[in-house]
């Protein structure tokens, strides 16, 4: 096998599975795993892997601006926000961190459900205040522009008096070995915060998103309840999330 063809092989394997491991590529491939080392390195140098201890994972996606994202995958959005309504319930507390799959979704809440809305968000609590049985909590803070969202820790110090009953959490980059993380330092405990305050923990991804990660460590795997993703996504990969314990929907 030539040496493109066996990178190329890599970069697949990569891009369905979500990692590759050098022990197993090289007795796959029947080559050493110093040859699988320097593919590898190879990609790694051209910018198409992220190399870890013992294999490599996909490289962390561009970071999109806010108002890009709101515009884009309208109707991915809209099929994940009517699964997700399912989970609401009368009277419940309901946290919804700021990103554009969670206002698409707060934009579909119905008028008639009576509930309270924690959030960092100011395009989600807007919203949210168009619906006449919603009561918004709006948490304050420094501003990230990138997402528009209160962040830091005066944000989370106000999370933390509130206990959830569901938190419909923002997901930048998520895998099943490394958890869930985000490109900006700034939101990282405004969202452990409303992670560990609520009862149960659900994200909206876009299948794009699974089996990537990005600079900063949030929380891992084991802190979500349920992901809510599109049907296109592998049963290989969906088996790697549903193996630790989650509600793979």
């Amino acid at each position: 096998m030539l040496k493109e063809e066996r990178q190329t092989l890599i970069l697949n394997r990569l891009h369905t599975s979500g990692k590759v491991v050098v022990s197993k590529l090289a007795v796959e491939l029947n080559v050493s795993e110093d040859t699988i080392r320097r593919d590898l390195l190879d990609l790694d140098q051209r910018g198409q892997v992220k190399r870890v201890f013992g294999g490599a994972i996909p490289l962390e996606r561009p970071v999109i601006s806010y108002f890009d994202r709101e515009s884009a995958d309208v109707e991915l959005k809209q099929r994940l926000a009517e699964k997700a309504l399912t989970f609401l319930k009368p009277e419940q507390l309901v946290a919804i961190d700021g990103s554009s799959f969670n206002l698409h979704f707060a934009k579909n809440i119905p008028n008639h459900i009576r509930l309270t809305v924690l959030t960092n968000s100011y395009s989600i609590a807007h919203a949210c205040s168009m619906k006449e049985q919603v009561d918004v909590i709006v948490l304050g803070g420094r501003l990230l522009k990138d997402s528009m969202t209160n962040v830091g820790e005066t944000a989370a110090r106000q999370a933390a008096l509130y206990h959830p009953d569901l938190c419909f959490m923002g997901v930048y980059a998520i895998h099943p070995e490394y958890g869930m993380t985000i490109p900006y330092p700034d939101e990282v405990s405004v969202k452990s915060q409303l992670i560990q305050s609520s009862r149960r923990v659900i994200a909206l991804v876009n299948p794009i998103k699974l089996n990537t990660v990005s600079r900063y460590h949030v929380c891992g795997i084991e802190a979500f309840t349920t992901l809510v993703t599109d049907e296109s996504v592998s049963g290989e990969m969906a088996a790697d999330y549903r193996n630790r314990g989650l509600d793979f929907i």
